[in-house]
């Protein structure tokens, strides 16, 4: 925007004028950009294996949301987002409505593990909702096979694009990947080496992404993961190094 800089009567000498506000909302670009790609995700029909949650049940369980995980937490501003491998499978989807319950184990597990941060998430499906964090998946859409089958390394490289802009609309302070596979799907978006994923897990300083947030690799809080790979306890000492940069 311009201003005129001369006296009256003289000649004009035009100078920029910065308003004390923003012209657009930031938040509000936020939302737009949020929008947008939630719309490309529910005509996505990239992936061979996978069902778009929109394409069960003729969409009566989808949501306005990224995917599944969002309907728990959808932050735009949050300060902490964490990025899964998958939701989960057609039939889990369908069995709960698209959502995650509450008294799930794992879920119980993550809520302990950022409340450590001083971030109270609340039960999923509680009648009073606090929304102060973004959760979502590298994979959105939904496979077969039960909730532990495998997972395709092109449905990582198809759903590549929208995870790199969900972080970049949100931009955290910090992004936690849970498990390897989240963790290299972010390596590979923001063209850093991911190295060792048990090294990455104990980096005291995680990688800095282009716009300012900082990633972190962590073990996954299921069950299975802390008897074979990584206890609770030292999942908690994991959890708590993060505080700092929060």
């Amino acid at each position: 925007m311009y201003f005129c800089a001369g006296r009256a009567g003289s000649e004009c000498e035009f100078q920029m004028y910065y308003p004390p506000f923003p012209l657009i909302d930031i938040e509000m670009q936020k939302l737009v950009a949020y929008e947008q790609l939630v719309s490309e995700r529910i005509i996505c029909r990239r992936c061979v294996g996978l069902t778009n949650p929109s394409n069960v049940d003729d969409g009566r369980f989808d949501s306005t949301e990224i995917g599944p995980w969002s309907k728990w937490q959808s932050n735009l501003n949050a300060s902490l987002m964490v990025v899964g491998q998958d939701w989960g499978d057609v039939r889990y989807f369908t069995k709960h409505a698209g959502a995650d319950v509450p008294g799930n184990p794992t879920n119980m597990a993550l809520r302990e593990l950022i409340g450590l941060l001083g971030i109270n998430v609340s039960e999923p499906g509680c009648v009073n909702p606090s929304n102060v964090a973004f959760f979502t998946n590298a994979v959105l859409c939904l496979k077969g096979g039960g909730l532990q089958a495998d997972v395709e390394n092109d449905w990582f490289a198809n759903c590549g694009s929208f995870l790199r802009q969900q972080v970049e609309i949100v931009a955290p302070r910090v992004l936690v990947c849970l498990g390897e596979k989240a963790y290299r799907g972010i390596a590979k978006e923001f063209a850093f080496a991911p190295g060792s994923f048990r090294k990455a897990v104990d980096s005291p300083i995680g990688v800095r992404l282009p716009n300012g947030t900082i990633a972190f690799a962590r073990y996954h809080c299921g069950k299975r993961v802390q008897n074979k790979h990584r206890t609770l306890d030292r999942q908690r000492e994991d959890w708590r190094r993060l505080a700092q940069f929060l």
